[in-house]
């Protein structure tokens, strides 16, 4: 009696132990408050139907200066709003099982069938202590996690950083679509089909690299038609390599990723559309795939802790070519410079300014010739504060603005510029 007491004592304890082993925690961000902007865009004339470029028609588009105002409550102004799921599981020996599954939360649209509207991270792996993880599914990119822990701003959705992010927030957000900026966004931030190994770190060293595969193979069953080219493989692939180095304060990063979609029905003709971009063509943080395209990124930064601030130097290059013609590409490039202190305990201010470049996709036309536009002239600045009430809830304000010039979108049409300002003011919870 007394053994099988002893048993079920000794049953019971192992199980609490496995139990607490084990841990799952909801986590997230509610960000609102109230938002802002104006656009200032010159949109030039085009050529229509051997028209002059610079003669305005009643069929060649418009000319003269377009503004734009908006303003309202709204939210994700300086974090954007979600809710996931975290957990692990210590299987002994210090490896682990761990997951996440994060989705972004609409908390405008609370009511609606879509209250967490898009899916950001989904993930499962494996840790081994003294070794690093290995992960499968929907993850950030290698240089999204680079940026996220060196950029000045923060990674905000305001405007007024060509490194972090290139749209406007709140109720002027559709202004940033009117400056062709909207297709220049640094770098892809999140990608499905993904394995990703993140090494600990080794001698103030770390190494991230990702493999990206997604393959389907249709059988072409039609021989010329209108049906010729559509079947076959159809892919999206990818890697990347990113290199970390700390020492002291000093953190160094460099990174390259590059990602692909081929198909048999994609010609040259077929509009190229860059990876993670939204219906509308704008550069975002969704998991798409593009289409005919190979998307190549670099990026390349450094941050050094003086203590009373935090000096950063940014650096990022992207291009997109034309899958079935390499021939055809656009590309963007930044750098950009930025502090970011606590004036007092509870007071915390930023400042970052960026100048880069941005060639659009050239127009492409039955004879196989093209127009190389010339690089357009990027500006932006940003400066913001938080008020920590808590260590999860502050208040901020945020002011950002952007300038472009010599915005180039066909050979025969006068070039665009535009300005945008952007602020915001409101308070965010973390959980």
């Amino acid at each position: 009696m007394k053994k099988s007491l002893l048993a079920l004592a000794a049953m019971g304890a192992f199980t609490s132990v496995a139990q607490a082993q084990s841990s799952v925690t909801v986590y997230g961000v509610i960000d609102e408050g109230f938002a802002g902007g104006n656009t200032r865009s010159s949109n030039g004339t085009v050529a229509v139907n051997g028209a002059a470029p610079n003669t305005l028609t009643a069929t060649n588009g418009t000319t003269g200066v377009v503004k734009k105002t908006g303003f309202g409550v709204t939210g994700a102004a300086e974090s954007t709003n979600r809710i996931g799921l975290r957990g692990t599981e210590d299987l002994g020996g210090g490896l682990s099982a761990f997951f996440t599954y994060e989705a972004k939360m609409d908390v405008e649209n609370g009511g609606s069938i879509g209250l967490f509207s898009t899916t950001r991270q989904a993930f499962v792996g494996l840790k081994q202590n003294g070794i690093g993880a290995g992960s499968f599914g929907a993850q950030n990119t290698v240089i999204y996690d680079a940026v996220l822990a060196t950029a000045a701003t923060g990674v905000n959705n305001v405007t007024g950083s060509l490194v972090d992010n290139i749209s406007t927030t709140g109720a002027a957000g559709t202004a940033a679509y009117q400056t062709g900026l909207a297709t220049s966004s640094g770098y892809n931030t999140r990608i499905n089909n993904s394995l990703v190994f993140k090494s600990d770190r080794f001698a103030g060293f770390n190494v991230r690299a990702m493999i990206v595969a997604s393959g389907a193979d249709t059988t072409q069953t039609a021989n010329g038609g209108a049906a010729a080219g559509t079947g076959g493989v159809a892919k999206v692939s990818g890697q990347a390599l990113g290199l970390d180095y700390t020492w002291q304060k000093l953190n160094l990063t460099a990174n390259y990723q590059q990602f692909t979609q081929t198909a048999n029905a994609n010609a040259m003709t077929t509009a190229p559309i860059i990876f993670g971009a939204s219906v509308s063509g704008a550069g975002g943080s969704l998991a798409t795939a593009g289409t005919n395209v190979r998307d190549s990124g670099q990026y390349y930064a450094a941050t050094y802790d003086f203590g009373i601030l935090k000096a950063y130097a940014q650096y990022v290059n992207r291009k997109a070519q034309v899958d079935s013609n390499p021939l055809y590409f656009s590309k963007f490039t930044a750098q950009q410079i930025g502090v970011r202190s606590y004036i007092t305990p509870t007071i915390e201010a930023w400042a970052a300014g960026s100048v880069g470049k941005y060639s659009s996709l050239p127009v492409i036309v039955t004879t196989g010739t093209a127009y190389t536009p010339g690089q357009a002239n990027l500006a932006a600045m940003q400066v913001g504060a938080n008020y920590w009430l808590s260590k999860r809830t502050n208040l901020y304000a945020i002011y950002g603005q952007m300038a472009s010039s010599n915005v180039a979108l066909s050979a025969v049409g006068n070039t665009t510029s535009a300005n945008v300002n952007n602020y915001a003011v409101g308070v965010r919870h973390t959980f």
